[in-house]
């Protein structure tokens, strides 16, 4: 049984009538679950607030007297044989039996129970309508929710990818490949100067290890290595990353180190992939 069926015990168990097996195992399992526990605690109220919303129906002239008239014609009970009333002068006189009269008497007082019977049920059905669309309503909430960050982040993407190709094939773009020999890592850079873009292409390069980073930099003749960003390539030793180079950095010089993540404000290992620029 899943915890949602529980809930199909609550109401009856709010109106006492479930039997003694099913409340027993019912309220065992209220001590483990906060659902059920407040569902049951908002059925008690509400069961609780239509009873107490019944209509008063005072009791019928003489009801007092009649009971007691009929209690005082009961005869003693005998073995064998169903206990018989004798009915009260006032049935004889209407030609009606005892039996009937306190059936009459007796069917008024069942009205506002009944009737608040019918207004717990149709409470606990509007509950669980209620619960159904409010459920249905979340997950279609949460679905849009979801469209919109992936919309958003392909839009992103896309945009990453405009750039990324502008920065290629701009007409200004400088290219220079660092290769070795083998299969040593090996890049290609993209430089644009006007836009102040540069994009690295890098293969064979193993992944960083863990807790470090790649990071680019680039130098200026006479001016110690700015960083350009931090980058990190994929299982099979593949980036393609594009920075930003600071307003007035000529460079003439880029080199790859590998640094803690989050990079360094400046190299503290051996430099590679260094390309040489021209800075006319």
């Amino acid at each position: 049984m899943s915890e949602h069926a529980w809930l199909d015990h609550a109401a009856p168990y709010a109106l006492g009538a479930l039997d003694e097996e099913d409340r027993a195992s019912f309220e065992a399992h209220l001590a483990t679950c906060t659902i059920c526990a407040a569902e049951v605690r908002e059925l008690t109220d509400v069961a609780g607030l239509l009873a107490s919303a019944a209509p008063h129906v005072p009791p019928p002239p003489r009801l007092r007297e009649r009971i007691m008239s009929n209690a005082r014609a009961v005869r003693p009970i005998s073995v064998g044989a169903p206990p018989k009333s004798q009915p009260t002068a006032e049935a004889k006189a209407t030609g009606d039996s005892s039996g009937v009269r306190r059936s009459n008497v007796a069917r008024p007082q069942l009205v506002p129970w009944l009737a608040a019977a019918a207004a717990v049920i149709f409470a606990v059905y509007l509950g669980q309508r209620y619960r159904s669309e409010r459920a249905a309503r979340v997950v279609a909430e949460q679905a849009l929710d979801s469209a919109r960050l992936t919309l958003d982040s392909a839009s992103t993407r896309l945009a990453r990818r405009d750039s990324l190709i502008a920065s290629l094939v701009a007409p200004d773009v400088q290219a220079v490949s660092v290769s070795g020999t083998g299969p040593s890592p090996s890049a290609r850079y993209f430089l644009d100067r006007r836009a102040g873009r540069i994009v690295i292409a890098a293969n064979s390069l193993p992944p960083a290890a863990r807790g470090r980073t790649y990071q680019l930099w680039g130098i200026a003749t006479g001016r110690p290595p700015v960083s350009l960003g931090t980058f990190n390539t994929d299982s099979g030793g593949r980036a393609l990353a594009s920075m930003t180079v600071p307003a007035g950095l000529r460079i003439a010089v880029t080199a790859v180190t590998d640094e803690p993540a989050g990079g360094s404000p400046q190299p503290t290992t051996t430099p590679f992939l260094a390309a040489n620029w021209k800075t006319e």
